[in-house]
Order: C-alpha cells, then sequence, then structure tokens
C-alpha cells in the first residue's frame, strides 16, 4: 500500500494548493481523484511522485519513506505516466515504450524485454504503431504508446502478481470514446493481478463505472472519499463543481450516472 498523510503542498509564494490530503492506494483497486480544474488533482499525484516538494505530511510505501527504499526495486513496482512528457527526438514508438524495461535491463532491450514490448502495445493497441517515428503519432496514439510504456515498466510484477503501483494523470484526455473505455478496462483487469491504480480523470461518469474508490477535490482539499454509490450524490458533485447535477441509476450497469441538470440553458 502507498499511504499518503496529511499532505500538504504551497507555491514558492505560499499559495496552498493541496491542504492536509490524505488517502491511500491499495493493490487490487482503482482510486480515481475527480475535481474541478485547479482542484489540486495533479498536485497530489505529482507529490506522491516527489515532483514538487511537499510543505508537510508523510508518503509512505509500503510502510518505508521514499528515503528508505532501493530506487532500482521502487522503479520495477511503481511506474507513473504524467498529464504531458515531451519527446523531441525521432524515437519510434517501440523505442518510447522500451524506456519502461530500462529498469531491468539498462540500455540494451533483452530478448525477454522485447517480448513485454510487444505485449503491451498490443495490450494498448498500439502495436500497429509499433515502427513510426513517436512525434508522428497524433496525441490520443501518443497517449496509448506511454501507456504501453508505463505497463512495460510493472510487467514483471504484474506477471508475479508481486504489490505493484499504477499512477496516472489524465491518461484518457486525448483518447476516443472506444479507446477510453478500453483503458479502463485494462486498468480494472490488471488491479486483478494485485496492482493499486491511482488514476486523475475528469470524466465521472468513468470514475463512477470504473473506480473501487472516489476521492473529489475541490481548492485542494478532500470534499468526499469512498465508493462511487458514496460521493456521487447530487449534494457532494453539485458542491464540489459549483454546478447543479443530477445522479441516477445507470440503466444498463450497477453504478451511479451523473447528469448535468442546469435549466438555465
Amino acid at each position: 500500500m502507498i499511504e499518503l498523510k496529511k499532505i500538504s503542498v504551497s507555491t514558492p509564494s505560499k499559495k496552498v494548493i493541496v491542504d492536509n490530503v490524505s488517502l491511500d492506494i491499495t493493490p487490487g483497486k482503482l482510486t480515481a481523484i475527480v475535481g474541478k480544474n485547479g482542484a489540486g488533482k495533479s498536485s497530489v499525484l505529482k507529490a506522491l511522485c516527489g515532483d514538487v516538494q511537499k510543505s508537510s505530511g508523510t508518503i509512505l510505501f509500503e510502510g518505508k519513506t521514499i528515503d528508505e527504499i532501493n530506487l532500482g526495486e521502487l522503479a520495477r513496482r511503481r511506474a507513473v505516466m504524467t498529464q504531458k512528457t515531451n519527446i523531441e527526438f525521432s524515437f519510434s514508438a517501440r523505442e518510447i515504450v522500451g524506456i519502461g524495461r530500462t529498469p531491468f535491463s539498462g540500455v540494451f532491450a533483452s530478448l525477454k524485454d522485447e517480448k513485454i514490448i510487444l505485449k503491451c502495445m498490443e495490450k494498448a493497441d498500439a502495436l500497429h504503431l509499433k515502427d513510426q517515428s513517436f512525434t508522428t503519432l497524433s496525441g490520443g496514439e501518443q497517449q496509448r504508446v506511454h501507456f504501453a510504456r508505463a505497463l512495460a515498466q510493472i510487467w514483471d510484477a504484474i506477471e508475479a502478481k508481486t504489490p505493484s503501483y499504477l499512477l496516472l494523470d489524465e491518461p484518457l484526455a486525448s483518447l476516443d470514446v472506444a479507446h477510453q473505455h478500453e483503458m479502463m478496462f485494462i486498468l480494472k483487469q490488471i488491479c486483478k493481478q494485485n496492482v493499486g491504480v491511482l488514476i486523475v480523470i475528469h470524466d465521472l461518469n468513468l470514475a463512477a463505472q470504473y473506480a473501487d474508490v472516489v476521492h473529489i477535490l475541490k481548492d485542494g482539499k478532500t470534499v468526499a472519499h469512498g465508493s462511487p454509490y458514496e460521493v456521487f450524490t447530487e449534494e457532494i458533485v453539485t458542491k464540489a463543481f459549483d454546478y447543479p447535477v443530477s445522479v441516477i441509476p445507470h440503466p444498463k450497469i450497477q453504478c451511479p450516472l451523473i447528469v448535468a441538470s442546469n435549466t438555465t440553458s
């Protein structure tokens, strides 16, 4: 388990962007963070990854602080997919996915690595892109390649069902509706392999359909935390997003359905 305990993050000008947030990332569960733009969602994930200096609080990886963990072991059991990754050189899509295997083989991929690279690209529906230059791909295609890279990084742990973690910051932003659901389905499947998934996501209905736990933020603070049924109520969502919604049972599957209900338009 990865535990965030009372994390706060401030800008250099002392503006608080994450205020006393606590949450757990548990192997076997998909946890979604949702909230308005600027709510602090990505900042929580960046604090978790060490990309921003937290003002206070504790982050534990299976009971240990990051300073107590071998970084190589951490890299083999925790993968991160950031919101934006700038690639300016003409690497092929396969080479980008291969970066995920560097904690195992360094610069030169083994035969095992090559098989894992292709398997992860196939799972992310990116295998047909393997020989194309990454910089020529569409935004959605690049997202799928990066998703395959993250999977490749922890694939050994996934196959061994060793507790591992996948942290994703808005991975669905450039994907069409079919690929959005495909990615969420894959995440649910790998959770069954003892993987803890944390995803920052904007689409409330995708979170309602696929997440085991939902954490709602507003102005850097926790508004609600619990199952989709517990947190996706009309009162909570309307308060968190400053916009009226109706929450009804989904007509096809067992989850709440959130519908905007502004009557002024």
